[in-house]
């Protein structure tokens, strides 16, 4: 018991600082059940069969989880050391039994301890694919609008100096998809997601509507950041794809995350009306009259004719 108590104060000491210490901890704790139900099973009882070390055997893999190599391991070399020690002590006639009784339920717990070693791996797999469809679009691969909703609170903690807000929006998708198909729109979004990652980072580039998407750059320069926007608009034109892209920076001394947004924003739907009278196309965009701005989703509410 004694020695139990210290293993878990160990085990809680070690946890987080030295998991290879808090490992070798648990596998003292499983040989000293093993231990202690082989000596009741053999030294205690030599003339009864043995209820304890196979009871032990059974429940070990459901206490602990670990990989199947390791925990078979150390289950067999306890079964191993049960036989031994059968031999020598136990009596003839419970012997035969005991022996059986020691293969078999190792081999059950065996099969135990690698069933739950894969319920907790897939336990783990379903929570991150919980967590990635939560927080990534799924076409394009980069944060989706919830992830982006629930990181504008934390950028003006993450930057020093200054926070730029890059707002993209995707120029004929709608057109796009009705004479090419939507499997032709879906490669142009991905297109121009891949290549806003390349310029701003996945962990700041999200997908916040159908074609729009918004990255943010963290103590940029602001010669560095229209290089990056030419970079992108340029390898889009290369495929014959148009993007309107418009970008804000404000102080992290004053920061305001709403108007910064708004700013960007008003900026691309400025290169986008541009784009569309340059290729004389009857489509401009306007900002709604009275609905100038909304502060608190920190989009315009935009009209086209």
């Amino acid at each position: 018991m004694f020695i139990s108590l210290a293993l878990f104060g160990v085990a809680k000491f070690c946890s987080e600082k030295h998991p290879g210490l808090l490992l070798a901890g648990i596998y003292a704790f499983i040989s000293i059940l093993f231990l202690f139900g082989i000596v009741l099973g053999t030294v205690t009882r030599p003339d009864e069969q043995t209820v304890t070390f196979i009871a032990l055997l059974l429940t070990v893999p459901l206490l602990f989880t670990d990989r199947p190599v390791r925990m078979i391991g150390c289950i067999y070399v306890y079964i191993i050391a049960f036989v031994i020690a059968a031999l020598y002590i136990k009596e003839d006639y419970v012997l035969a039994a005991d022996i059986i009784d020691a293969g078999v339920f190792g081999t059950i717990s065996a099969i135990i301890s690698t069933y739950m070693m894969s319920v907790k791996c897939q336990r783990i797999l379903y929570g991150q694919r919980v967590v990635i469809m939560s927080e990534i679009d799924m076409l394009t691969g980069v944060r989706n609008r919830n992830s982006y909703e629930q990181n504008l609170s934390i950028y003006p903690s993450l930057c020093k100096k200054n926070l730029s807000c890059i707002f993209a929006d995707l120029n004929g998708l709608h057109e796009l998809n009705n004479t090419k198909g939507h499997e032709a729109g879906d490669k142009m979004l991905q297109f121009v997601a891949e290549k806003l990652v390349e310029q701003f980072g996945k962990n700041n580039t999200y997908r916040i509507g159908g074609d729009e998407f918004v990255s943010f750059v963290i103590d940029g320069c602001a010669d560095e950041i229209q290089k990056k926007i030419n970079m992108v608009v340029r390898s889009a034109k290369e495929q014959e794809y148009y993007v309107s892209i418009g970008y804000d920076t404000g102080f992290c001394s004053d920061m305001d995350m709403g108007s910064l947004i708004n700013t960007a924003e008003m900026r691309m739907y400025a290169a986008k009306k541009q784009f569309y009278q340059q290729k004389g196309m009857d489509r401009r965009i306007r900002v709604c009259p009275g609905q100038e701005q909304n502060m608190v989703s920190g989009r315009l509410n935009q009209c086209e004719i």
